[in-house]
């Protein structure tokens, strides 16, 4: 008894030890109020309640998807199906605090009202007010449209948060096709937050919450086959929707239409760090989807104990099919496949693993295909025999590639070395060492495999001088050919369509994409091609005389899955228009295996086993300096490169290995490896393997992480004496920071034994890794000084 006393004394006094002071949890609510766009919605609730940011500290950081078999208190959960039912309870309750609100219990009485009805040919249809809640005060409107062909026959039903339903699409399919008013166009729950004062929930899961209702309605009719209600939404309304089947066993299947965050698509892997829309963005924009407090974890969704994959676990075993558009700037396909993958192991549970699926259409934001959806209900609902079949775009096995190629490399033939050890005691003897060094990086990078040298457009020619990297050159466009024509097709559903980026920016909602006044009058375009049928965009100033050579920056974006070099749901000017408007050309393309290139990720390594995405990114950044160099525009003495997360390591390790590069800024881009371990709360070395595919010959290092042969501080110091700028955000939530810190300062040895300690600099802008307005031009500014 003494000694687990003394463990429960010991446990309380460590939670205590790191918990947030109320001043320190004030302190962060100040930063919010003046670093973050101002919410007016938000002020108001957090001034009501008094409510504080949530101890941070208290909550575990997870860059991972929070694993739906694990309980909060990191108890794994047993095999029973009691155990399951609690962890169940435990995901709502968790849902129901940071998300979506308390909902009060479901009214288990309400009266209905006919307001129509009619008939046609095969067809009767009726619309209903259900009137519900205290002294029914609370109403919600329904149709129904009921096939009559088979008297007797009980049919499948679709339920739409439209009165409109899908009708005729339903109808020649055999299923009743239900609507409901809970949508933006017509939404009967409006006032529910009156009726039930004591519940906090929000707009979307007030919708989700009627739902709850209608089902109890849909059980009255005759015809309604109660075990196959299917519950259909798309963007906002897909969240609506999956809210709903996560919450009410009754719905049997969900068809979750391009949800975005707060549906399917994990926060984690989106927001600015995945180009997408976040929890900043969201609750700036819709500020009343989602509980006031869910504000709290813009840039800390690491902190945030649910995720889009458990919904999936909480509708399991039922079934699920989410749909995204190629093209969508909403959904995010490899973030939907990791959250599939995450809910797996609980469909694994109930032997239903076929009962949940994706699928991907042509298209942006608004693509639907009813018909193929349609096919898979028949398929759950036991109306087909054919088999679902869905293509996995970001396939990958970390494991399969260790079985085929990763047992080259044994961690334990390695030396290890000290995190803070210096990188070499003189200038004399860091040169010595240069050429193993190099050695190492690029044995991480992998083996590039054999290609012919360009004998005309230019070409690879080596990566600075030390070999292994020929092939294919592309040519630069000529000077100044024109902007990039606007695709034709300016429908809602246009399709892949290339180019996309004037697409997206034009054609549709330009301003959440950074497309902004006045920057975006001020610049002109024109698309070049390069290294292995790489098509890149150039941006530079209108207004430039032909006769002017420009300094260019190439720009390497992030985690954008769905948009490549672009992003959304952003107000800062991006960064193709901010540094033309500075002065500067910029070069942008899609880096292999994001936008308009997904089809290159799942088969990279079965091509290339023993090579290395970063890799090739590395080498396809060589390949955008041999253009530049050929461009009559561009001043070839003035190359720069910006990286911004996965960009910012791309732009180390490619100024390292290719002296043309005369300034690198790595945005956030980097953690150091051998600190980056669970106890630091990153994600480790499984970024580059296990996660992201990236170089996971550094994967296998992970539990071995003092043993990686070479470190950033190493990658940095082998650029000087070029000119480095390492902004480091201190709230990053996927980085050391003071290990930034010290590795800028290691790397500063070497810069300072080439007398050009000045040409390394480190930004420490108090934000998140969001890479605003403010730090774009102090980067400005830098480069400026830089570039004279």
């Amino acid at each position: 008894m003494r000694k687990t006393f003394s463990l429960l004394i010991g446990l309380l006094l460590t939670a205590t030890a790191f918990a947030m002071t109320e001043q320190e949890r004030q302190a962060y609510l100040d930063w919010m109020n003046e670093a973050l766009p101002e919410v007016p919605e938000f002020t108001a609730w957090q001034q009501k309640t008094g409510e504080l940011p949530p101890d941070f500290d208290q909550l575990p950081s997870n860059n991972f998807l929070p694993d739906p078999l694990t309980f909060e208190d990191g108890t794994p959960v047993g095999p029973s199906a009691a155990d399951w039912e609690k962890r169940r309870n435990e995901i709502k309750a968790l849902y129901e605090k940071y998300m979506l609100g308390t909902m009060p219990p479901k009214p288990s009485t309400f009266e209905v009202e006919v307001t129509s009805e009619s008939s046609g040919e095969g067809y009767y249809s009726r619309s209903v007010t259900l009137h519900f809640g205290p002294e029914n005060k609370g109403s919600v409107r329904v149709s129904i449209t009921v096939p009559t062909g088979m008297p007797g026959s009980k049919y499948p039903v679709l339920l739409t948060p439209s009165l409109q339903g899908w009708g005729n699409s339903l109808l020649r399919r055999g299923y009743i096709s239900a609507g409901y008013a809970g949508s933006d166009f017509s939404d009967d729950a409006a006032n529910l937050q009156e009726l039930y004062p004591g519940y906090d929930f929000a707009t979307l899961p007030r919708r989700a919450w009627v739902a709850r209702i209608v089902l109890d309605y849909l059980a009255t009719v005759p015809e309604v086959n109660m075990e196959q209600v299917a519950i259909f939404g798309y963007s906002r309304d897909g969240k609506m929707a999956t809210i709903a089947a996560a919450f009410d066993d009754r719905f049997a299947a969900v068809l979750a239409g391009s949800t975005g965050v707060g549906g399917v698509v994990p926060w984690r892997f989106s927001g600015e760090r995945g180009g997408g829309e976040g929890i900043e963005s969201t609750t700036r924009m819709f500020p009343g989807w989602f509980v006031p407090r869910l504000r709290f974890f813009s840039g800390q969704e690491d902190r945030l104990p649910v995720d889009a994959n458990l919904f999936l676990a909480l509708i399991a075993p039922r079934a699920i099919l989410m749909e995204w558009g190629l093209n969508d700037e909403v959904a995010n396909g490899w973030a939907m496949e990791q959250a599939y993958n995450s809910a797996l192991k609980v469909y694994a549970r109930y032997g239903a693993e076929d009962r949940m699926s994706l699928m991907h259409v042509p298209g942006f934001h608004g693509s639907n295909d009813q018909e193929k959806m349609l096919d898979f209900l028949d398929v759950q609902f036991g109306r087909s025999n054919k088999k679902w079949n869905y293509e996995f775009l970001y396939t990958w096995s970390y494991d399969d590639w260790k079985k085929k190629a990763g047992s080259k490399i044994d961690p334990q033939q390695y030396p290890e070395h000290k995190t803070d050890e210096p990188l070499a005691k003189s200038l004399k003897v860091w040169d010595a060492n240069l050429d193993q060094l190099r050695a190492s990086v690029l044995s991480m990078l992998g083996d590039r495999p054999v290609t012919m040298t360009a004998t005309r457009g230019g070409g690879f020619g080596g990566f600075g001088g030390f070999g292994g990297f020929g092939g294919f050159g592309g040519g630069a466009a000529s000077r100044r050919p024109g902007p990039i024509e606007l695709a034709k097709n300016g429908s809602a559903n246009p399709g892949q369509l290339a180019p996309d980026v004037p697409t997206w920016v034009v054609a549709r909602s330009s301003g959440e994409f950074g497309w902004v006044a006045p920057a975006k009058d001020k610049v002109a375009s024109k698309r070049i091609s390069f290294g292995d049928n790489i098509t890149g965009d150039m941006y530079f100033p209108a207004d430039v005389p032909d006769t002017v050579k420009l300094p260019v920056v190439i720009w390497l974006h992030g985690y954008n899955f769905p948009l490549g070099y672009m992003w959304v749901y952003r107000r800062d000017p991006h960064p193709v228009l901010a540094f033309p408007e500075a002065g500067y050309a910029v070069l942008a393309f899609n880096q292999t295996g994001f936008g308009g290139r997904y089809d290159e990720y799942a088969d990279f390594y079965n091509r290339f086993p023993n090579w290395s995405r970063l890799g090739k990114m590395v080498d396809e950044l060589k390949s955008a300096v041999d253009a530049l160099e050929r461009d009559a525009m561009i001043d070839a003495s003035n190359i720069s490169v910006l990286g911004y997360t996965m960009g910012g390591t791309v732009a180390l390790y490619g100024a390292a290995l290719d002296e043309r590069i005369k300034n690198v800024i790595s945005v956030c881009g980097f953690t150091p490896m051998r600190t980056d371990t669970k106890a630091n709360g990153t994600m480790g070395l499984k970024r580059f393997g296990d996660v992201y595919a990236l170089a996971p010959r550094l994967n296998l290092f992970e539990g071995n992480e003092t043993r990686v042969p070479y470190d950033y501080d190493a990658l940095m110091a082998m650029i000087a004496p070029r000119n480095v700028l390492v902004v480091q955000n201190t709230k990053d939530r996927d980085a050391d920071v003071a290990g930034v810190r010290a590795a800028v300062e290691r790397a500063r040895t070497v810069y300072k034994w080439k007398k050009a300690e000045q040409n390394i600099t480190l930004q420490s802008p108090e934000d998140y890794a969001r890479f605003n307005t403010a730090e774009q031009q102090a980067v400005i500014d830098w480069l400026k000084e830089h570039t004279k």
